[in-house]
């Protein structure tokens, strides 16, 4: 093999040796082989993922109650009101939102007391 063939096959080897441990560096902590830094982030992660949509759920599942527990008459009453805001606004109802909107406007009427006539 002449000098030019060697220094070819050096150069392979070199390349194959420089992605193999590129492959399995760690770039953002200097790390070789597997990160422990970047496995517990991703479990950091994962974890705040899942605490979120069980938040989310949770909500969901709440205003689906409350909407459900509602007298009809006020339900319709906010759902009209909340459609013609909407409407006035040029907004788009997504599916949830409108019972979502029925709810938080239930929420922040004033709390009326039965009077007590005896």
């Amino acid at each position: 093999m002449t000098w030019l063939g060697w220094l070819f096959a050096l150069f392979i080897a070199y390349w194959i040796q420089s992605d193999l441990l590129r492959s399995k560096r760690c770039h953002s902590h200097g790390v070789f082989g597997r990160c422990r830094l970047c496995e517990a982030e991703a479990a950091a992660k994962a974890r705040t993922e899942a605490e979120a949509a069980a938040e989310a759920e949770r909500q969901r599942m709440e205003i689906k109650e409350a909407y459900n527990t509602m007298d009809q008459a006020k339900r319709d009453e906010l759902a009209t009101l909340v459609k013609t805001r909407a409407q006035r606004e040029h907004l788009v109802i997504g599916p949830g939102d409108l019972e979502a909107a029925v709810v938080r406007m239930y929420k922040r009427l004033p709390v009326r007391e039965p009077n007590d006539n005896s």
